[in-house]
């Protein structure tokens, strides 16, 4: 380890809400406690549903929801402080929610950090999930919606359920909060910290302590670049692409489903038709729905077929997203500068705990080091823990104590 320092809308823009929190973070009902909980949490906290109300990518308050899981043991004096997580990507429709998910398939999306959130618990901190904006249960009254990489909707999904956990636990929790998540939630944790004012004036007593981020992807327009390069190499004549090469081109295809998905339902004028060919167009018109693991084994299946049917056919010229070009988009450029890019060029309040495994192939190091120094450039508090030999899916592992120290010195 190395540490270092549908119809159209109008685009939300640079609105922030600060204008609108009224009513923001209100906890809609009573909470209900959650089925179908892990073990590993189940037998260390109290789990319940919370349903809160946030400022949605259309401009319009809506309905979100969270699990909150507050230790078994009583709260220390002056309250638990609260751990706001955010999970790695699982879908775009509201079924596809962690909490759907567990307590009506009785699968628990967030396995992989189950261990993480456990030695949260066990520190005496409550955790806050939010499922984010556009995902949860539609019978707690939300919609289809959610902000894939949008960052005001991923931002207030977090800041708003800490506000709505605060309101509903009262003195039972300090009103200190961190923002953490991995993947998509690393992200999230990010977007959090940027719009972490709009905490404490939605509640006076939460105390924002700073941000830990997991393996996020913080610029996916340069991580394609790297990607389709990759898919080029395992395209050239007389080669067979290897089962890493096909997964490549999986993933540089599945997942884009939720990024068009996401700008079209915030007001950005992309065009499906210009980013896919007719095998993925299919995809993105009919089985948008799906959530991540279905669609990923959907989708190459498919690029399986396509390949087996033909030996003159490459990975490169299956009918799917157009390569790295819809990137020059000037929409897809637009949503990008307005979200990453915006990220990128802030500085950001308090301090940044970034953890990073070296062979992560979803976001390369030469794209999270760039990242990383531009962000250092602009005065932000950053350190860059680095994990040798450490994928992806490693880092919540290996990063565990770590996050420990940090969440006991934030939180001191």
């Amino acid at each position: 380890m190395v540490l270092t320092g549908c119809g159209f809308v109008t685009p939300s823009g640079d609105s922030d809400g600060s204008g609108e929190n009224t009513g923001n973070g209100d906890v809609v009902g009573t909470p209900a406690p959650l089925r179908n909980v892990p073990r590993e949490l189940s037998t260390l906290a109290d789990g319940k549903l919370v349903v809160y109300r946030m400022p949605g990518m259309q401009g319009k308050r809506i309905n979100a929801t969270a699990m909150l899981f507050t230790p078994r043991k009583s709260p220390p004096a002056g309250g638990w402080p609260l751990f706001v997580w955010g999970h790695g990507t699982v879908g775009w429709a509201p079924e596809c929610a962690p909490s759907v998910q567990l307590q009506e398939h009785k699968k628990w999306a967030d396995q992989p950090n189950a261990a993480l959130l456990a030695a949260v618990l066990k520190m005496g901190i409550a955790v806050v999930a939010p499922d984010y904006e556009g995902m949860g249960p539609v019978a707690a009254g939300v919609t289809a919606g959610h902000g894939y990489y949008h960052l005001s909707s991923q931002g207030k999904s977090m800041i708003f359920a800490a506000v709505a956990a605060k309101r509903y636990l009262g003195g039972k929790a300090s009103g200190k909060w961190v923002p953490a998540g991995w993947s998509e939630g690393g992200f999230a944790a990010l977007a959090a910290a940027y719009y972490s004012r709009l905490s404490k004036k939605a509640e006076p007593a939460l105390d924002y302590r700073g941000t830990i981020s997991l393996a996020p992807v913080p610029d996916v327009p340069d991580m394609n670049k790297l990607l389709w390069r990759d898919i080029a190499n395992g395209s050239k004549p007389g080669t067979t692409p290897t089962e890493h090469q096909i997964d490549q081109l999986v993933f540089a295809n599945a997942e884009t489903i939720y990024f068009t998905k996401t700008q079209r339902y915030a007001g950005y004028r992309v065009a499906p038709e210009r980013i896919y060919g007719q095998n993925m167009l299919k995809f993105y018109q009919q089985d948008w729905r799906t959530c991540l693991d279905d669609l990923n084994a959907m989708v190459k299946r498919d690029i399986k077929s396509y390949l087996n049917s033909s030996p003159s056919r490459r990975l490169s010229s299956y009918p799917g997203i157009r390569g790295n070009r819809p990137n020059s988009l000037p929409e897809n450029r637009r949503f990008f500068e307005r979200n990453q890019g915006k990220l990128e060029n802030s500085t950001l309040p308090g301090s940044v705990l970034w953890l990073y495994g070296a062979d992560d192939i979803t976001s390369p190091s030469s794209v999270t080091y760039h990242v990383v120094n531009k962000m250092l450039a602009n005065a932000n508090d950053i350190n860059l823990a680095v994990f040798e030999g450490a994928g992806h899916y490693d880092v919540p592992t290996v990063g565990l104590p770590l996050i420990q120290a940090r969440l006991r010195q934030l939180f001191r």
